[in-house]
């Protein structure tokens, strides 16, 4: 990610607990996409926090979702909706969800859109 970023300036890769987005909340402006691949449990929550602070009305968020590292002893089609349903409690409105398989094995991504604008009436 950090080689990208080097060469994308509109990519900025955050280093640090991205639990806290204030500690670098002077480095990072409005954006329209957050991508999300930390691997822990509270992840949904994660990529919400930083939603309320950068993500614009209408913008996405594409998370990778790893079941184990949410609930090893869950079936991981539970796990994966239940951070959908986690997201959908941070007014996202999911778009698609692919798992990875044969790729990875219990793994799935999830694209949601947050605030979804409202269309106009013609």
């Amino acid at each position: 990610m950090l080689n990208i970023a080097k060469k994308r300036p509109n990519i900025i890769p955050i280093v640090d607990d991205a639990r806290h987005p204030q500690k670098y909340r002077m480095l990072v402006g409005v954006v329209d996409t957050i991508f999300s691949d930390v691997a822990q449990p509270d992840q949904a929550r994660i990529v919400a926090i930083n939603a309320h602070h950068f993500l614009k009305n209408g913008g996405h968020v594409v998370i990778s979702i790893k079941a184990n590292c949410i609930d090893s002893t869950a079936a991981p089609e539970a796990v994966f909706a239940g951070e959908v349903n986690k997201l959908k409690e941070e007014k996202f409105k999911p778009r698609e969800q692919v798992t990875l398989e044969p790729y990875e094995r219990d793994h799935a991504v999830v694209v949601a859109e947050y605030r979804p604008l409202k269309k106009k009436q013609s």
